[in-house]
């Protein structure tokens, strides 16, 4: 989506300049059209129509390409958080918590997520301390930002956090569904982790396959360039 739809904008000023090109060759003053301007009958183009739709298309075809660099520049950035996410992020598995939060108009589950390289007595021991603030504080902060059980219960705590709300669809069962999130912690100075939810298995599968397919297509592909020796 970062790029095939600003390529689509792209092609739609191109086509329609090649349409006033062909226009200005065949029938550069508009005798072939029924031309109708202000309620008034015209039997050619007024003067400044084509330069009007010129300077439309053409500025239209310049923002679409600067949506298209941006896009471009933000996907170059997305591949480099990518690579960062895959070899930093850690699987984290997501356990619904024991209070939902209410804004007064709507109420959603909140969740609990541990580190998958946590023993069962140590992931346990961090669920239970969340659970047990939940119920002291009687209902979860309004925070958009995971919090560590690390900031809450101190060093020891290490490889939880609490969610307010999960990065996915907040459609209905949607959420549920999320067993695993990639967790990455902060470089730079920032305080903020990177949350990557993991597709759900139905959708995981097919991402499989279809990776699955485009490396056989390499293989093949590769097999056959291959001199043979």
């Amino acid at each position: 989506m970062l790029v095939h739809a600003p390529v689509f904008w792209v092609l739609l000023p191109i086509i329609a300049i090649m349409f006033l090109l062909h226009q200005t060759i065949t029938d550069p003053t508009g005798t072939g059209w029924n031309i109708t301007i202000n309620g008034e009958y015209h039997d050619s183009w007024p003067a400044w129509v084509p330069w009007l739709a010129w300077i439309g298309v053409g500025a239209w075809l310049l923002i679409a390409i600067g949506v298209l660099l941006l896009r471009l520049i933000v996907l170059r950035d997305l591949g480099a958080e990518n690579e960062r996410i895959f070899e930093h992020g850690v699987a984290h598995s997501i356990h619904r918590a024991c209070v939902d939060y209410d804004d007064g108009e709507a109420s959603w589950a909140t969740y609990i997520a541990l580190d998958h390289r946590l023993d069962d007595r140590r992931a346990a021991r961090i669920h239970a301390a969340f659970e047990q603030w939940l119920r002291l504080s009687g209902a979860p902060p309004s925070a958009s930002k995971p919090i560590s059980s690390m900031t809450l219960f101190g060093a020891q705590a290490q490889g939880g956090y609490f969610f307010l709300h999960l990065p996915v669809s907040q459609a209905a069962g949607a959420t549920t569904e999320h067993e695993w999130m990639l967790i990455t912690e902060p470089e730079d100075g920032s305080d903020e982790v990177v949350v990557t939810p993991v597709p759900v298995r139905k959708r995981l599968r097919r991402i499989r396959k279809r990776l699955r397919r485009k490396a056989a297509r390499r293989t093949s592909s590769s097999s056959r360039s291959s001199p043979v020796r």
